[in-house]
């Protein structure tokens, strides 16, 4: 079995003795490392910024992004979506929605080739 692994690098964080302690009382809570603690933050916070509409919170299997205004966690809302009777019938009108555009365009395309056939006789 082949092992990845990640690249890392260390930065290192100056922080007030009072978030120091938090952060460490939360690594407890977690148990892991204040230094393992502060990169999973980190991370977080930045998928946070990337995507307003989630928020990490604590559950019975861990820590994980939820909606956010929510009870539902991320991973509900995309089995959901993947699951839904709805999403079916919207492929299947999707599918069809794109044949008739692709027809349409082929009709398109042969009216304009035919009256430029006409035009040159």
């Amino acid at each position: 079995m082949q092992v990845e692994k990640f690249m890392s690098q260390v930065v290192s964080t100056r922080l007030p003795d009072r978030t120091a302690e938090r952060l460490k009382r939360f690594a407890r809570q977690l148990g892991k490392t204040p230094s393992e603690t502060s990169a999973i933050l980190i991370e977080e916070s930045l998928r946070e910024s990337e995507f307003p509409y989630i928020e990490f919170r604590h559950s019975p299997l861990g820590r994980q992004p939820y909606l956010k205004n929510s009870s539902l966690a991320l991973w509900e809302v995309i089995q959901d979506q993947r699951y839904s009777p709805n999403n079916d019938q919207n492929s299947q009108n999707n599918d069809q929605n794109s044949q008739n555009n692709n027809e349409n365009q082929q009709d398109s395309g042969n009216q304009g080739k035919g009256q430029n056939q006409k035009s040159d006789k």
